[in-house]
């Protein structure tokens, strides 16, 4: 029996389902996502870390960079611009700026530490929390140099003297943890006895 309408013949289309052509565009469109994946651009204020599977694998420098995605990644840093931790100021500050001289007196210190990145490596990969450890940091040290001066001196003379202090102190404990930063000065906002007293302090 011939088959006819209705009958069972196959009446679907024949021949490959994908084209030639249509597999070149495929292909063609795969290159240009993976292209555009890899190569990057850096601006002249940035540095990027290349990571191979999650490891660093190099620095990137300003201008087009190629990373082969996915099996390279990276990370921009600025690197130019200055950065401030700010220690014994503002309302979230507390009792942090207050700081007992050697002479048993209590002085009220706010400062602030200025610093860039001088190692965009070190810096993503050797420091958890960059900001909180620049904080405790400078905040231990100047306990420590304030513990070791007398009163009249920091609130006068001494004030320059403990700014360059601290700055080399923060610069060595920062270099002994391969932070990456560069502390490029302290500015020494207020050295002043605590509020509550000062008013009395400057009648005596």
């Amino acid at each position: 029996r011939t088959g006819g309408p209705g009958g069972g013949g196959d009446g679907g289309p024949t021949g490959p389902i994908f084209s030639r052509q249509g597999i070149a565009l495929a292909a063609l469109a795969a290159v240009l996502l993976w292209a555009f994946m890899s190569f990057y651009t850096v601006r002249p204020e940035e540095r990027s870390v290349e990571l191979f599977l999650g490891e660093s694998s190099g620095v990137g420098n300003p201008g087009l960079n190629f990373a082969p995605w996915p099996v390279v990644t990276y990370e921009k840093v600025q690197v130019t611009g200055e950065r401030m931790t700010e220690i014994g100021a503002g309302d979230s500050a507390a009792d942090s700026g207050l700081m007992v001289t050697r002479d048993q007196n209590i002085v009220d210190i706010g400062f602030q530490v200025v610093w860039n990145i001088a190692d965009p490596e070190r810096y993503l990969f050797n420091l958890q929390d960059p900001e909180g450890t620049i904080r405790a940091v400078a905040e231990s040290a100047m306990r420590d140099i304030i513990a070791r001066s007398e009163l009249s001196p920091i609130l006068n003379r001494d004030r320059g003297v403990i700014a360059a202090d601290l700055q080399a102190a923060v610069q060595t404990t920062l270099d002994s943890y391969n932070a990456g930063i560069s502390v490029i000065r302290v500015n020494l906002q207020r050295a002043q006895p605590p509020r509550e007293v000062i008013d009395s302090f400057r009648e005596v």
